[in-house]
């Protein structure tokens, strides 16, 4: 389980690459999460462009250009 400063290390580290960068194809092959995620979930992000990326606690957000925010957990 990373500590804080690793998580800000790696937004830190992801934020060049990340941000302007947009969304071409997303595939989501994960059936056991704990959540599962929507439907529509490859097609809610393709096209979008990640405006920012921020740390809250342990997670990484995704300010998208679409207006929503894509939540990681490290």
């Amino acid at each position: 389980m990373p500590e804080l400063p690793e998580v800000e290390t790696v937004r830190r580290g992801l934020a060049p690459a990340m941000e302007r960068a947009f969304f071409l194809a997303v595939q989501a092959h994960r059936e056991d999460l704990r959540w599962p995620l929507p439907a529509n979930f490859a097609r809610r992000l393709v096209g979008a462009s990640v405006e920012a990326l921020r740390r809250r606690a342990k997670y990484l957000l995704a300010d998208l250009s679409s207006g929503e925010v894509l939540v990681m957990h490290l």
